[in-house]
């Protein structure tokens, strides 16, 4: 999807918080506002939300030489998630629909998210996450992507966020022999890159991993690697995490499956109006 004039504010607001939370130094910040606003100005809207983030985040590493400002709540993210994963096997054992829990689990774990909310809070992330099991799901799309994955040879499932993908494990395990892991190629918002990947429990399963070479929240078709982009070719199906993979990679004309939180109007709008929060299971080119 393209940028819209509705996420001019939303970009705005991130650029101040992520400036003060990157230094205590006003001058610094004042640096980053006004070259990053400069690049707002002459925004080209012909890119994606998710490469706007890149372009700005670029100028934020830049200015301040700060490589991975999110690094903390990342960890932080993980060890949370990883405490939690045992009670959520749990829960997911008493439900007589094993593989609907289990998507509905990973798409919870998508709350989990400091770049879509900056206000966000992990104490909150628990009951947030329980409460997906009784919430609406589109259960056609559910049964449509069980089939998708069963069928499927090679699925590139591209994850998204530290901690959630400690709940992805649960959806990755039972078809470990045929999945490659998706990740970012930069530290990018809390987004999970290669470091994460071996805190996160995911590198045990043992899946083959493949990063993108980019720091985009999302699959920038214009800046991913060639080896990613290959796998992307190549893959029977892909299973794309959050909000940042589904904006990149819409229009990407290959079987994919969308698996998400709504978190912004542009999306929700998008989407057919739902809630912000709302679940979805998205199956494209199918």
């Amino acid at each position: 999807m393209k940028t819209t004039y509705d996420c001019i504010p939303c970009i705005v607001s991130h650029i101040v918080h992520v400036a003060k939370m990157v230094t205590m130094d006003d001058d610094l910040r004042r640096e980053i506002i006004k070259k990053t606003l400069a690049e707002v100005v002459d925004a080209d809207f012909s890119i994606t939300p998710p490469e706007q983030a890149r372009l700005f985040h670029k100028i934020i590493r830049k200015v301040t030489g700060v490589n991975d400002p999110y690094r903390e709540v990342k960890d932080c993210s993980t060890k949370f998630a990883l405490e939690l994963l045992p009670f959520f096997r749990d829960v997911i054992a008493t439900k007589s629909d094993r593989f609907d829990a289990i998507v509905r689990l990973v798409i919870g774990g998508n709350i989990i998210d400091y770049g879509a909310d900056k206000d966000f809070q992990l104490d909150s992330a628990k009951q947030k996450i329980l409460d997906v099991f009784d919430m609406p799901l589109d259960m056609d799309a559910v049964r449509q992507l069980e089939h998708a994955m069963n069928s499927a040879k090679t699925i590139l499932y591209i994850a998204d966020n530290c901690g959630e993908a400690v709940f992805d494990r649960l959806l990755i395990e039972p078809y470990r022999e045929k999945i490659i892991l998706g990740v970012r190629g930069e530290p990018i918002l809390n987004d999970i890159t290669m470091r994460e990947v071996a805190e996160s429990g995911l590198e045990g399963l043992p899946v083959r991993i493949v990063d993108t070479g980019d720091m985009t929240p999302g699959v920038s078709i214009n800046h991913s690697s060639r080896e990613f982009m290959d796998e992307m070719f190549n893959a029977d199906l892909v299973v794309a995490k959050g909000q940042g993979n589904f904006e990149t990679l819409s229009d990407y004309d290959r079987p994919i499956f969308f698996l998400l939180r709504s978190k912004c109007k542009v999306i929700s709008a998008l989407l057919g109006g739902g809630e912000l929060g709302s679940l979805h299971v998205i199956p494209k080119n199918i």
